[in-house]
């Protein structure tokens, strides 16, 4: 039994028959008007008994199922395996990507926004969008601001928890229709740690909901005895009572290391793994004699790198070109030493810098008129314009924009083919993020190859090593 412990006039009330404004900009119905008060916390104005039952799941299951082992069994024996890659990203809150056996995108998606169906008073079927990146966004500033200023700070708990059900709900939407597993990166507890001092922060929370959900997910639109219905979930995941838990294999879902699943070009395999900083001009001239070759080709207007170099033991040459533009991000001394950024054509500028040191770049092998040079500022800026060349992900500084988070790759396919995100189809990423969960559902595709294979499936898993990733990146590029 509990006794009141709020008075009516203690309580929030907004009186009846006067418009009330909604939060969510994006729905169409701007505001509702009820024909009674709305009493905040009206359930603690009132006296109340509550009786509490204990409920224990899957009371007549077996005493021990090896979920696990059963999961890898039916990967194994699947003829068309899907595999939902999710991406905790920097401009998405959750980046879905869906993938068939072939690694062919089947569906992608951005959970920054969350659309949902409903028939409305008259029966027609309405349309509702929440943007809750800029909900979550609009709240930490208010959060912010009321810090600055010593005033009361509203609690965000509520609208994380509102998000996460939901996006929870929308995975678990796709795992039934695609009868898929589960693959997200094996993310550290120091990250999610310090991701969560972030407001919009979901990684600890999301993880634990989705594997709740999973241990018993019904489908309410079905009878309650059918396979899936209430009284015959289906148990896809254990509940975990720990995030240290949450690591390799719980039942469809699996996790991989996070290494290099953004920044690689899903067309060629390309990663930059030719690390260059300035640290003096000797080692600057190494640096560049130990390309094959480096020319400036008139015929496209770009300065072409080529080298071959040994990466986690595999050789790979690599034709390096200064293709479109690149975005360059730099403390301004003008504005407070903010951050800020600026577009760089490479090409333009390699002619410049070539031009101001009296190297003639328009004939022949640079590789020994680069080693002529003899200065700081000329081996200084030629490293700098070569890092820009070979950075994939392109993003300004302060902005929570996907479209201003893009991938442009320096190395063309068989086709000739520069991969640049933003000019993605639907059937290649289309922005970082999606390349992020992209190539996470692929590391989750070769641990399902690996099982179809195995003579043991309980042996069949393990990790993915980063020189298996990379050969299979290189090899099995999208189409």
């Amino acid at each position: 039994y509990r006794e009141p412990s709020l008075k009516l006039n203690e309580t929030t009330i907004h009186p009846k028959n006067q418009p009330l404004k909604n939060k969510n900009d994006l729905n169409p119905k701007k505001s509702s008007t009820f024909n009674y008060d709305i009493i905040k916390d009206r359930r603690y104005t009132k006296p109340q008994f509550s009786l509490h039952l204990p409920i224990t799941m899957n009371f007549k299951a077996q005493d021990y199922v090896n979920l696990n082992q059963k999961v890898r069994q039916d990967i194994a024996a699947s003829e068309d395996i899907h595999v939902i890659g999710i991406d905790r990203g920097e401009r998405n809150l959750l980046y879905i990507s869906v993938i068939n056996s072939k690694g062919e995108i089947v569906e992608q998606e951005s959970l920054n926004e969350i659309v949902n169906h409903y028939n409305d008073s008259d029966g027609k079927m309405v349309e509702s969008r929440t943007n809750y990146q800029n909900l979550l966004a609009s709240k930490e500033k208010d959060r912010l601001d009321a810090r600055k200023n010593w005033k009361t700070i509203e609690g965000i708990k509520e609208l994380k928890e509102g998000y996460l059900s939901q996006a929870v709900h929308k995975i678990c939407e796709w795992v039934l229709k695609y009868n898929a597993i589960i693959v997200m990166e094996n993310l550290n507890s120091g990250f999610k740690n310090a991701r969560s001092a972030v407001e919009r922060s979901v990684y600890q929370k999301f993880e634990k909901m989705l594997t709740d959900k999973l241990a018993f997910l019904a489908d309410k639109s079905k009878d309650i005895t059918e396979v899936g219905g209430v009284l015959n979930a289906y148990q896809l995941a254990l509940p975990k009572t720990s995030y240290s838990e949450m690591q390799g294999q719980n039942g469809i879902i699996f996790y991989v290391d996070p290494w290099l699943t953004s920044k690689i070009d899903p067309l060629t395999g390309f990663s930059n793994q030719y690390y260059a900083k300035y640290e003096s001009v000797e080692k600057s001239k190494a640096f560049f004699e130990a390309f094959d070759h480096i020319n400036y080709n008139a015929k496209t207007n770009r300065f072409e790198f080529e080298v071959t170099k040994t990466i986690y033991g595999q050789q790979t040459t690599r034709k390096i070109e200064t293709y479109d533009k690149r975005i360059e991000s730099f403390r301004n001394k003008d504005k407070n030493s903010s951050w800020d950024c600026r577009e760089v054509d490479v090409t333009e500028e390699l002619k410049q810098l070539f031009e101001k040191f009296g190297v003639d770049y328009r004939d022949g092998d640079l590789r020994e008129k680069i080693a002529l040079q003899d200065g700081k500022p000329f081996f200084a800026k030629l490293i700098h314009l070569f890092n820009l060349t070979v950075q994939l992900r392109n993003s300004k500084p302060n902005s929570t924009d996907p479209a201003e988070d893009y991938l442009i790759s320096p190395v063309c396919n068989a086709d000739g083919v520069f991969f640049d995100s933003r000019n993605a189809i639907d059937t290649l990423p289309k922005d970082a993020d999606a390349n992020g969960a992209y190539n996470i559902a692929r590391k989750g595709l070769m641990l399902a190859q690996r099982a179809k294979s195995a003579d043991d499936t309980s042996k069949a898993l393990g990790g993915v090593r980063r020189a298996e990733w990379l050969q299979y990146a290189t090899e099995c590029p999208i189409k």
